[in-house]
This record gives structure tokens, C-alpha cells and sequence, in this order.
């Protein structure tokens, strides 16, 4: 972080997904964290993800963003999209715990919707207390080298330095432990956290800052302006918790929490608390824009009246030391 006497700037968190570009700089100062700028741009409908048309629109999308005054220095942190990181879950032998390199890229590998042989790896081990189990859950993480050196190429053509990586599951809780867990004993209750965009939704289950499961699930507010698909939706988000609840040595959520901005429909709002009625948890709206102060400069293009964007990995990745 970049000192400015009393206050201190965070890096610049970019989420570039296939259909919007969210940028976002938090601050922190003695009463907590504030937005200094944000700014987001919609992808044209003539253009199709991840097209030469598309490289092309993000590397404009993002200097004109993140050339506006409000924005300090130019280190930024940013994540892979959903759609182009794989995240599964695995199980592992305690014994062979050091070898995960080698384990990891084995038994993912078929499921791979890329070439394996293109592939980067990396894994978090998810930790339960007193897991009586000869095995270890281990998250799985792979992206194809390709796709990482297209988005790394639109960064450098921004004139930005990348100064970190994430990945979105960790931005998600980044921003769940700063602006919704701040009791000390919510650090120890296991909670699921929902994100809903475009095309896809995020799901992710974790205590306190402790990554212990994500998922995406391929419907998003475009799919579910088709009403059947609502159903849909929170069927595979029920799989999720069972799948989770019964692996992973009958831990139970305790805690829901449903990213959001302030606008979002009634309808999905119902079925976030018909789940949470269902679980037998708390349910609640995190919408992190309104969890901070926000810069009135004039180039903080970020407006708490506009409904569904959500800024929960945005500001998950600013946040990121």
C-alpha cells in the first residue's frame, strides 16, 4: 500500500470478466475503509468474449477508467474470471501432503476443459478441525497458460503494473471478513457466500478468512430472465451444501450471505430466504457499496442507486495485501 500521510491507498482491483470491467481503489483511514474511485464498463453486444475485438475493447475500457484523476498510482491486483479459472475439490492422503504438485495436476486432469499439458496448477488445502479422516480435502485450481498470458498482455498494454494475482473465491471473502464479519466470533462460524453475474453464479463456502469450498454455477441474471431457471439455480446451489455438509466431516453453515447491490429483484431475494428458512441459517444482504464512504470527486464513477452490480470481488481484490 501507498502511504498518503494519515490515510493509506490499496492497489487497484480489476475484475475483467468476459461481459463488464469493474475497477475500484479502496482506501483506509482511522474510521476504516473508504472508496476512492471505481469506475465499469459494459462489453458491446457485437462483441464476442474473449475475440481480438474484445482484448482490444478491454485495453481501451481500462485506461479510460483508470486514467480518471481519483485514482492513485498504478499497481493493481487483479483475478482470472470465473469462466476461465477451474476450481475443483479433491481428496488427498494426509500422508502425501507434500506432493500435492505432483498429485494435484493428476487427478484433475481429465476434467480439464482445456489441454492439460497447457494447464497452471495451484491448490488450497482446506483445513477442518479434528478431522478424524485418513484424507484431506484439497481445492484443486487450474488456468490455461494461454488465457493467463492474453490477460496479462491487456494489462501490460494499459501501461498498469500487476502487482498480485488472486483468485476470485479469496476476493469474495476478503471483502465478507472486512465488511460483514467483524464481530470476533463470527470468524469461527462457517459461512456460504453467493455472487450472482451475467452469465454465471459464484458460490463460496468459508469460515472466517478460510477458503473451504467454490464453485461457479452457469446461470446468471441473463439465464434467469428465463423463469424456469430460478428453480434451477438454487437446486445446484442446494447440491453445493449437501455436497459440502456431508464431505467434509458433517460440518454445518451457519450463516448466509448473498452479495448484491441495493436494487436486486424480489424475486431472487425470496428464494436467498427460502434457502436460508430451508438451512435453518441467517440470511442477509451484503451490498459493500454502502458499507463504505464513498469519494464525491467527481471521476468516482460508482452510484449505489444502480441495482445489480455487485462490487464484492472488486473491492475483494483491492483489499488484497
Amino acid at each position: 500500500m501507498i502511504g498518503l500521510g494519515s490515510k493509506k491507498m490499496c492497489p487497484i482491483g480489476v475484475d475483467l470478466g468476459s461481459n463488464h470491467i469493474r475497477l475500484a481503489q479502496l482506501g483506509l483511514n482511522k474510521q476504516g475503509p473508504f472508496l476512492q474511485a471505481a469506475g465499469l464498463a459494459q462489453k458491446p453486444q457485437e462483441i464476442s468474449a474473449n475475440s481480438p475485438e474484445w482484448q482490444h475493447w478491454a485495453v481501451e475500457a481500462v485506461k479510460q477508467i483508470s486514467r480518471k484523476e481519483s485514482f492513485k498510482g498504478k499497481s493493481i491486483v487483479t483475478a482470472l474470471p470465473p469462466d476461465d479459472l477451474f476450481i475443483d475439490p479433491i481428496k488427498v492422503p494426509k500422508g502425501a501432503l507434500d506432493r500435492l504438485d505432483e498429485i494435484v495436476p493428476q487427478k484433475i486432469q481429465k476434467r480439464l476443459p482445456f489441454p492439460s499439458e497447457d494447464a497452471l496448477y495451484q491448490h488450497v488445502v482446506v483445513e477442518f478441525k479434528d478431522n478424524p479422516t485418513a484424507e484431506v480435502d484439497v481445492l484443486a485450481i487450474a488456468a490455461g497458460r494461454e488465457t493467463v498470458n492474453r490477460h496479462l498482455a491487456i494489462y501490460e498494454k494499459t501501461g498498469l503494473d500487476v502487482v498480485g494475482i488472486n483468485i476470485w473465491p479469496l476476493a469474495m471473502i476478503n471483502s465478507f471478513t472486512r465488511f460483514f464479519c467483524r464481530r470476533h466470533n463470527e470468524q469461527d462460524r462457517i459461512a456460504i457466500l453467493l455472487s450472482v453475474g451475467t452469465n454465471h453464479t459464484n458460490v463460496v463456502i468459508t469460515r472466517g478468512s478460510d477458503l473451504l469450498f467454490a464453485r461457479v454455477v452457469a446461470i446468471g441474471y441473463k439465464q434467469l430472465e428465463q423463469g424456469q431457471m430460478v428453480q434451477r439455480l438454487f437446486s445446484e446451489i442446494d447440491a453445493c451444501v449437501r455436497y459440502f455438509e456431508t464431505g467434509s466431516s458433517n460440518l454445518l453453515i451457519e450463516r448466509l450471505l448473498f452479495f448484491t447491490g441495493s436494487g436486486v429483484s424480489h424475486v431472487l431475494c425470496e428464494k436467498v430466504a427460502e434457502l436460508a428458512q430451508r438451512m435453518q441459517v441467517p440470511a442477509q444482504i451484503g451490498d459493500v457499496l454502502s458499507a463504505v464512504e464513498i469519494n464525491k470527486g467527481p471521476d468516482c464513477l460508482a452510484d449505489k442507486r444502480n441495482g445489480k452490480v455487485d462490487w464484492a470481488t472488486t473491492f475483494g481484490l483491492s483489499l488484497n495485501e
